[in-house]
């Protein structure tokens, strides 16, 4: 089976918005790639977000005043639910392009669609992310996790700011601003993070605007269709297919592992192996400049790193996690764990014809538990570790910069590159890990599938 390289949907994925809601956008647009983080249990929690449901005998909030738009906001427990109705409905088929008049200063866009900001010291992270719906004739949108509301004008329009609390100290997003933009038909939806402090986010968003302009130039817009979250309503039973213990796709380390991508309509053939697997507990003598700034911010967030830049104990929460409506994440343990730093020594062959442009070389780390005869993903139901682990490549040489870290440049047909990858570990997991590698086309749920490549690396 062939990979294909992810484009549009890596700058769909930038967006960071956490919830269930930007899967589903995805998911009807037809995309060709998904992202490969879907099974992955990151730090960075996402957010279940249930289809949004209109709710009886519960404190309301109405604005009668709408000529052509009915919002309704009600709160019960954790849950806050909006509802616009249409009272004269008639699909608009009008295109326009978000325009962000205000950014605080040192902030810049991180993607292509100009749908996430972030501060360029805390990149990809925070900020802001939007979401543009075209409205139906009934549109309701669902925020969990939710302590409290108000409305506001904002130029004129209606402007609801939901304040969050997961319970979880290690939040991303904890305000949530939905826009009302009643002529255009549209509702700006804002994620808004916690390095950004209430003046510049009412800056922000008092200097949104849409511009009237053809399709081609618009901002990408998800049409509101309440069928796309209707299967959203209760969790689902996970069906993932463990991965075989004599499973073809699972490789040793010394193995050499096949791999063929699509790129620019062509096929590419590759081999990959990993030569060595070394553990560090420090980090002093590899190049700085090879490390992934995020998983570094993340080490000295949690005081995990000396200034020998030798590897500290650092504390790992465990949470119950809360459904958002009636329940938050609840702190029921803190363990102080070792960490580790997880060297691989690895090679990339083109055995193809032609040359390859351009490479992203981002396998993710895995944590796997064998039972039942077979290897599946870690973890307990309901239960979420705030660890450092993230599963992303913290180490790479060579590697791009900028938003390209993971480009390792171009190989040409016979050539070999070395290419050197590492991880933060949490100790007590080496004995666990896999890497997920070259995963380009989707969280398929068959880890046996042929796009899957796991390499046994543990220690």
């Amino acid at each position: 089976m062939t990979d294909k390289i992810p484009s549009f949907k890596e700058d769909i994925d930038m967006i960071h918005v956490p919830t269930d809601k930007l899967n589903a956008i995805i998911s009807n647009f037809s995309l060709d790639s998904d992202t490969r983080k879907q099974q992955v249990k990151r730090k960075r929690n996402r957010i279940l977000i249930a289809a949004a449901c209109l709710l009886i005998g519960i404190p309301t909030t109405a604005f009668g005043a709408v000529k052509a738009y009915d919002m309704i906001v009600q709160k019960q427990n954790y849950e806050v639910n909006i509802s616009v109705v249409n009272n004269i409905f008639k699909k608009r088929d009008s295109w326009y392009k978000l325009n962000v008049g205000y950014l605080p200063e040192n902030m810049e866009a991180n993607d292509s669609l100009s749908m996430k900001y972030s501060f360029k010291d805390n990149y990809a992270n925070g900020g802001f992310s939007f979401i543009l719906w075209r409205l139906g004739k009934n549109s309701d949108f669902q925020t969990l996790y939710a302590n409290d509301y108000e409305e506001k004008e904002v130029n004129g329009r209606i402007a609801v700011i939901v304040n969050k609390d997961t319970g979880n100290k290690n939040v991303m997003f904890d305000r949530q601003v939905f826009l009302l933009f009643e002529e255009e038909g549209m509702m700006l939806e804002s994620y808004v993070g916690t390095d950004v402090s209430d003046e510049q986010m009412m800056k922000v968003i008092e200097g949104i605007s849409l511009e009237p302009t053809t399709e081609e130039k618009a901002t990408y817009t998800a049409d509101y269709d309440g069928a796309l979250f209707s299967q959203a309503k209760e969790p689902t039973e996970s069906r993932v297919i463990p991965l075989k213990k004599d499973s073809k796709q699972l490789f040793k380390v010394g193995q050499t592992v096949p791999v063929s991508i699509e790129m620019n309509g062509s096929e590419s053939k590759l081999e990959y192996v990993i030569e060595k697997v070394e553990v560090y507990d420090s980090i002093d003598d590899f190049k700085q400049g090879n490390f992934n700034e995020l998983g570094l911010n993340i080490l000295s967030e949690n005081k995990a790193l000396d200034q020998t830049n030798k590897l500290l104990p650092y504390k790992r929460d465990v949470y119950k996690v809360g459904n958002g409506k009636d329940s938050v994440d609840e702190l029921v343990e803190s363990q102080l764990v070792n960490l580790k730093f997880v060297y691989l020594t690895t090679t990339v062959k083109n055995i193809g014809k032609q040359a390859i442009e351009e490479i992203y070389m981002h396998p993710s780390l895995q944590v796997l538990k064998f039972e039942k005869n077979a290897w599946n993903y870690a973890g307990e139901d309901g239960i979420a570790e705030d660890s450092i682990m993230t599963g992303e490549v913290d180490y790479l040489e060579p590697h791009g910069n900028g938003k390209g870290f993971y480009n390792i440049g171009r190989i040409q047909p016979g050539q070999t590159m070395k290419v050197n990858l590492g991880y933060f570990v949490d100790a007590d997991k080496l004995d666990s890990i896999f890497l997920d590698a070259f995963h380009y086309s989707g969280a398929t749920e068959d880890m046996n599938a042929k796009n899957r490549r796991w390499i046994d690396i543990r220690q």
